[in-house]
């Protein structure tokens, strides 16, 4: 989990008379009032003890956030954990925070922060009510930032405002730094927090809570067992590899050249080519989609090139094909490595020389269409063993995309999900559909090997099984949500690591045929890595060995027989 994939509608629950954070009350307050309230305080107890009452609040605040972050996800780092604490800043109305500095030691338990508060609300508030002063009057969030990041480091860290507005400063700004590290400067700050009591009420807040999603846990589950009884431009890409895919095709959309886009089964090359057929100068024209592995042979043909009148049984009238209805426009050909060679040699005519030859015709009429191609073939195999036309092959590729699985940009999981549970909810009637945050790990963790298809297909599941229209966990496929991992951990528990990790590489190597290459690619290692992972992997569990043999012999009889 990042920080940056937290989103306040998926954090927090809105209904009427309470807005809850996983089992967090909280409440929403008004500026103003705020204002109005620190004047108060104040005037009644004087500035240094007010100043002690909104600090400890803030640090309070921050301390029970950096817990309900631990408590809720499951962090890829310590920084991403603490970087989380800016966000839940910005997300609460605090102020906009700009990170200028985060020097992170975990093991030595250093801490060194600097960041501008931007628009601060505090320091808004202070000078609505009191007007400009000397001192910095960013007390809550300087609080709330020392809070949230001890937690998180398990030792004390202090920030100091340096600027602020309420001083008459351009911005606020405030310097973070474990205590050790501020050594006797922090002195004169110390007296503002006092905050040895709050990390055991913290905890004991945390223990309550989770005490409470299991039992909210139990509760979904028995109502789950009762309910069983009875477009690209519209997404946040945030991998970089998949940006240098789209900027390359918005590049080629430009131009009329053929393109050929590669990929698994499920990675969006369809989506890809409708993507560059809208912003291509054809984008007013039709775009067309034809399965060429869905048709046989002569209705493919007929269904692209058209067909004469009496051309075969059935041709009861002339007949135009895609090719000739696209006119204008873009016709696109998936799953074209599924192709005859003789269906080839025709592709081959329209891309050379822009005309078809309608099926019982001697006579070629001139097509004016963009061609696109997609295959989840290694089309280069094909060509080297004689399936496809090395002619056809270069033809199409003036031009190729190679989409990545979804396990290989991960960034783009979360926005991918959060577009279909939108998509699902408008399609499906449930309004204000959303994703509890506690799907977020299941979906970040899950491999998709069904690629983009499958997590559409599984926020669609969950979408039809969910309550009060929050996806949980419990509605996602099993597979996705670890629960069919979780029924087999009793026994996976008692196993090694060296077990489980050759156990793991042995069912990608029979998902990939015994192709060694092709599973070094899918465990992302190198060849000679898993050739040496298999030997010292088989040499601490003699009989693994046997565990695959047969299956290679099998295969190798087959072939002799």
């Amino acid at each position: 989990m990042k920080a940056e994939d937290l989103r306040l509608d998926e954090l927090i629950r809105f209904s009427r008379g309470l807005v809850d954070l996983k089992g967090r009350r909280l409440i929403i307050h008004d500026l103003y009032a705020l204002g109005q309230f620190r004047r108060d305080i104040i005037e009644m107890v004087g500035w240094e003890q007010a100043r002690r009452i909104f600090t400890r609040f803030g640090y309070f605040w921050g301390h029970a956030d950096a817990a309900a972050m631990k408590r809720i996800f499951a962090w890829d780092s310590l920084e991403e954990w603490i970087k989380a604490g800016p966000v839940l800043h910005m997300l609460q109305g605090l102020a906009e925070v700009e990170l200028d500095i985060l020097a992170l030691d975990g093991n030595a338990g250093t801490c060194h922060m600097e960041c501008a508060w931007k628009g601060s609300g505090e320091a808004q508030a202070h000078l609505e009510e009191m007007g400009a002063g000397r001192a910095a009057a960013c007390w809550i969030q300087t609080g709330y930032a020392s809070g949230y990041a001890s937690f998180c480091l398990g030792k004390s860290v202090y920030f100091v405002e340096t600027d602020c507005l309420a001083k008459g400063d351009a911005a606020c700004r405030a310097v973070g730094r474990d205590i050790d590290s501020w050594g006797e400067a922090v002195a004169p700050h110390l007296g503002y927090f006092h905050a040895d009591d709050i990390k055991g009420k913290i905890q004991k807040l945390t223990q309550q809570l989770r005490r409470k999603d299991l039992l909210l846990a139990r509760q979904q589950d028995r109502l789950e067992k009762v309910l069983q009884g009875t477009r690209l431009a519209s997404v946040e890409v945030r991998s970089p590899r998949f940006q240098q895919i789209l900027d390359a095709a918005n590049r080629v959309a430009k131009f009329d050249s053929s393109v050929l886009i590669t990929g698994e089964t499920g990675v969006g090359k369809e989506v890809l080519a409708r993507h560059i057929h809208g912003l291509s100068p054809r984008a007013q024209g039709p775009f067309l989609a034809v399965n060429c592995a869905a048709l046989p042979e002569t209705l493919l043909e007929s269904e692209l090139f058209g067909h004469r009148r009496g051309a075969f049984t059935g041709a009861d009238r002339d007949r135009a094909g895609l090719f000739e209805e696209a006119r204008g426009g873009t016709v696109f050909l998936d799953e074209i490595g599924e192709t005859t060679r003789a269906t080839q040699a025709k592709f081959l005519r329209v891309l050379q020389e822009k005309e078809v030859l309608r099926v019982g015709e001697s006579r070629p009429r001139k097509v004016d269409v963009r061609v696109m191609a997609a295959t989840n073939r290694n089309l280069e195999q094909a060509v080297a063993g004689g399936a496809f036309r090395e002619d056809l092959f270069y033809r199409l590729q003036v031009f190729r995309l190679e989409v990545p699985p979804l396990r290989e940009r991960r960034e783009d999981i979360l926005p991918l999900a959060r577009l279909f549970v939108e998509k699902c909810g408008a399609r499906l009637g449930l309004r204000g559909l959303r994703l509890d945050p506690t799907c977020l790990d299941g979906l970040l963790g899950y491999a998709w090997p069904g690629n983009v298809r499958e997590l559409e297909n599984a926020i669609e599941h969950a979408a039809i099984l969910c309550s009060e229209n929050v996806i949980r966990p419990t509605d996602l496929p099993a597979a996705v949500a670890g629960r069919e991992g979780a029924a087999r951990g009793g026994a996976a528990a008692r196993r090694s690591l060296r077990e489980v990790e050759l156990d793991h590489i042995q069912a990608v190597l029979e998902e990939a045929g015994g192709n060694r290459k092709e599973a070094a690619r899918i465990l992302g290692i190198g060849i000679a890595t898993l050739y040496r992972k298999l030997r010292a992997l088989r040499a601490g569990r003699g009989s693994a060995d046997s565990a695959v043999a047969p299956r290679r012999r099998v295969r190798s009889d087959r072939k002799r027989g």
